[in-house]
């Protein structure tokens, strides 16, 4: 009795800690964003440069509001295009940190996209290569100490933070024109196993990505409908997500998503010539609305032009979809 009452708990955190493993390929290497359509660069590497101007862009994400120790996302990224000869390209770095309960994944990748005028649109094709560094944060977990259990004196649970560090890479086809765009990516070509240590290991399940979208002009030419869909996938689960958004003279928008667990409620306002920003709501629509209220999304964009010689250069709107 004695033995099973020590080693049950012990019995506990694996399990917990092979479920998140298992399951965090998905939820925390690739936090689903909301509000991906405004730097899709996060789904598709193939994606950067796409517009005339550099972006800087920045994003946090509160997942679970309510919950202890939910998921908070904080993303980053700088991308733009650049020309070699009459060849187009485009170039960028991303960064992601991933905070969810004990764990926490850093991510950094250097993207890179070759560009070709195909018909009345761009066919960009891209790739990333990076690392990602994950943390198990040993000196949280907290165990219930019983008499025949002492925590302290487990060697599995260490009392200290354990790290382990990744190769990553990924490849990405998008083809945009002024009113749609179409994209597929595969994410996490090696499928690399992260060792933890003692702890065990994180395994980086490969991802795929299919995205598009298009533009409805209204009959007043102030109102455009931008639609887009979104599938990630592993072929073993499955996540579609789709967007509807009126945009107003390309300054105010507002809409609607949906997703699987959640319903979304987009809001953005461009607030200065190259300066925009965005929020969502995500309301759970699954048994989660029982502990949380849902989540917060906020992001800031800033675009600008690289062209510095030129005389009384402006900054502009562009095609966010």
């Amino acid at each position: 009795m004695r033995f099973l009452q020590k080693y049950s708990q012990r019995l506990g955190l694996t399990l917990i800690f092979s479920i998140i493993a298992s399951t965090a390929a998905h939820g925390q290497f690739d936090a689903q964003l909301t509000q991906y359509l405004y730097n899709k660069t996060v789904i598709n590497p193939a994606v950067v440069g796409e517009q005339q101007m550099m972006q800087i862009f920045g994003l946090q994400r509160l997942q679970w509001i309510s919950i202890d120790n939910a998921p908070r996302t904080t993303y980053f990224s700088a991308h733009a295009p650049f020309r070699i000869g009459k060849t187009q390209h485009g170039a960028g770095v991303q960064f992601v940190n991933d905070i969810f309960g004990i764990f926490s994944n850093q991510q950094i990748n250097l993207q890179y996209a070759y560009k070709l005028k195909l018909g009345e649109g761009t066919l960009s094709i891209g790739a990333n290569i990076g690392v990602s560094n994950i943390k198990f944060k040993g000196d949280s977990v907290h165990l219930v100490e019983s008499d025949y259990f002492s925590p302290a004196k487990d060697p599995l649970i260490p009392d200290n933070e354990v790290s382990g560090v990744g190769f990553d890479c990924g490849l990405g086809i998008y083809y945009s024109t002024a009113k749609w765009f179409v994209g597929i990516s595969a994410l996490h070509l090696p499928e690399a196993t992260i060792n933890l240590g003692d702890v065990g290991e994180f395994f980086m399940t490969r991802l795929y990505t299919a995205s598009g979208g298009y533009d409805f002009r209204l009959k007043n030419p102030d109102y455009t409908i931008k639609t887009a869909a979104l599938i990630i996938t592993d072929f073993v689960s499955w996540n579609p997500s789709a967007t509807v958004l009126l945009d107003y003279k390309g300054k105010y928008w507002g809409g609607l998503g949906a997703r699987l667990d959640a319903i979304s409620f987009l809001l953005g306002i461009k607030v200065l010539n190259g300066l925009s920003i965005g929020y969502a709501y995500d309301l759970p629509i699954n048994k989660i609305i029982t502990a949380s209220h849902g989540s917060h999304e906020l992001f800031l964009a800033y675009e600008f032009s690289l062209a510095l010689n030129k005389k009384g250069n402006k900054h502009k709107s562009v095609r966010i979809l």
